[in-house]
């Protein structure tokens, strides 16, 4: 693994914070390359357990933030054999497609068969998916459930496609500009995406929205692949993912495995 930008941490308040090889808090960027998935997966998870035992300790209960895709599910399998006092950690999705938590495409269906497992069984989950038909039917149903654990965020857990969308903030969407507008006083936003390669049939979708990335505490984005990098550091302004890195701001750390 090779570490870019990493800066010394300050304030750790425990034996675990203080041993943790990642730094609590930043002053730029800090870029971590791993040379394979699995030491990405394992790091990632210990880098998560660290923030959210600092949560734990100072605040009494934690609240973390989960994205869906293929690289965050072996680092939620490890992170749920980590010993924390999941009874006080609420877990909820940064977006969702609209389907029934059933369905193969569903974040929280991976989010409970990869993390709300093993010692992180007693988390509490907060489904972002309602029984509205239309998630612009759902959204202050869904906007109350993500309010208490939203205001901060201690630890976000984010992806990005090759297209530069993050989260569900898809170019073009019906949707987008108020999922990223900074006024707006909503948690979360429905979404109306253009059927792309990276949407495939699922083009409805609920999505936190740009200030409650703005305020979380940390944020972890998760990559991997040569092109993925190249277009996060292209720094695209239409691209969602350059918005999203200038609202997380010093709280973004990224992990990435070519």
């Amino acid at each position: 693994m090779t570490i870019q930008a990493q800066e010394p941490g300050f304030g750790l308040d425990s034996q675990r914070l203080r041993q943790s090889p990642f730094p609590l808090m930043s002053q730029t960027t800090a870029f971590h390359t791993f040379g394979t998935p699995e030491t990405l997966h394992v790091d990632a998870a210990h880098w998560i357990e660290t923030r959210l035992a600092d949560a734990l300790a100072r605040r009494g209960k934690a609240s973390l933030i989960c994205s869906g895709g293929s690289t965050p599910g072996p680092v939620y399998r490890e992170l749920s054999q980590i010993d924390l006092d999941w009874s006080k950690v609420s877990v909820g999705l940064a977006d969702e497609r609209w389907v029934d938590a059933s369905d193969e495409a569903s974040n929280e269906r991976l989010v409970r068969e990869t993390l709300i497992q093993n010692k992180a069984a007693e988390a509490a989950f907060i489904p972002m998916k309602a029984a509205a038909t239309s998630p612009f039917d759902a959204v202050e149903e869904v906007d109350a459930l993500y309010r208490p654990i939203t205001s901060p965020v201690d630890v976000m857990v984010l992806g990005m496609g090759a297209d530069g969308h993050t989260l569900s903030w898809f170019a073009d969407a019906k949707g987008l500009d108020e999922a990223m507008s900074p006024d707006t006083t909503r948690n979360v936003a429905a979404i109306e995406a253009q059927k792309l390669k990276t949407t495939g049939d699922h083009t409805l979708r609920m999505t936190l929205t740009l200030p409650v990335v703005a305020r979380a505490r940390y944020i972890l984005l998760l990559m991997s692949g040569d092109k993925k990098r190249t277009v996060f550091e292209r720094r695209d302004r239409s691209h969602p993912v350059t918005q999203m890195r200038r609202a997380a701001g010093d709280a973004l750390t990224i992990f990435s495995c070519s």
